[in-house]
C-alpha cells in the first residue's frame, strides 16, 4: 500500500499566488509527485508565486525531507501555515524560502 497526499490549490489571482496545502505523510515515493505539481503550478500560472503550505504534512522519511528541502520549494511559516488553515488570508510577508 502506498502513501498518498491530499493536496488542496488556492489561488489569489489579486495578489498572484499559488498555495499547495498537502495533507498526509511525506514518503520518498510521494515527494517527486509533490514537487511536479509544484512545478505545474508555476508551469500553469507563470508570474505567480508559487507557496507550499506544509502545516498538515507527516515526514514519513528523513530522504523525503532532503527532497523537498532542497528542491528551493518557497513554504510558508508555521505561523502563516496555522492562519491558513483557519480561514484566514495568509500576509505575503510570512514567506520564507525552502
Amino acid at each position: 500500500m502506498t502513501a498518498k497526499l491530499a493536496v488542496t490549490v488556492a489561488v489569489d489571482m489579486d495578489a498572484t499566488t499559488v498555495t499547495l496545502s498537502p495533507a498526509g505523510r511525506l514518503t520518498s515515493d510521494n515527494v517527486r509527485a509533490l514537487l511536479a505539481l509544484v512545478g505545474r503550478a508555476g508551469r500553469v500560472l507563470p508570474g505567480f508565486d508559487v507557496h507550499l503550505d506544509p502545516g498538515q504534512l507527516h515526514p514519513g522519511s528523513p530522504d523525503a525531507l532532503k527532497t523537498l528541502s532542497g528542491a528551493g520549494v518557497k513554504t510558508l511559516t508555521a505561523q502563516r501555515s496555522r492562519r491558513t488553515r483557519r480561514g484566514h488570508h495568509p500576509d505575503l510577508a510570512g514567506r520564507v524560502a525552502a
